[in-house]
């Protein structure tokens, strides 16, 4: 059940952070960074929750939970720190770097539901 909601919230909050922040790349809804970085905080919080889903399930991944611990944690870590980074024309290339550790994290949310759906199904049968 906590997956479950897990992955309602992971689903919500990761769209809404990526559409908010293609936005920003493009020059809009500047004022909305806030909004943005609590939906990013909830999108890897959703992933943790799947992640230590993963550790207590009888069928789960270490390596999977633990790829979803760290993922989450070096997004948040980008996330917070990347405007001091790589000031000037190049720092498009970490923009790019948060862009895709936000599909990431979404991405392997929804690959760690799958493998417990997958295993919660071969289990009941």
């Amino acid at each position: 059940m906590v997956i479950r909601y897990g992955t309602a919230v992971l689903n919500l909050a990761g769209v809404l952070a990526l559409i908010l922040g293609l936005l920003f790349w493009a020059g809009f809804a500047l004022h909305l960074v806030s909004m943005h970085m609590l939906l990013g905080l909830l999108a890897v919080g959703a992933l943790w929750v799947i992640g230590i889903g993963q550790i207590f399930s009888k069928t789960g991944s270490w390596i999977l939970a633990a790829c979803a611990l760290f993922i989450g944690a070096f997004t948040i870590v980008i996330g917070l720190k990347q405007t001091s980074m790589m000031p000037g024309a190049a720092h498009w290339v970490i923009q790019l770097v948060h862009l895709l550790l936000g599909v990431l994290t979404i991405g392997l949310g929804h690959m760690a539901v799958a493998r417990h759906r997958k295993s919660e199904k071969n289990r009941r049968s």
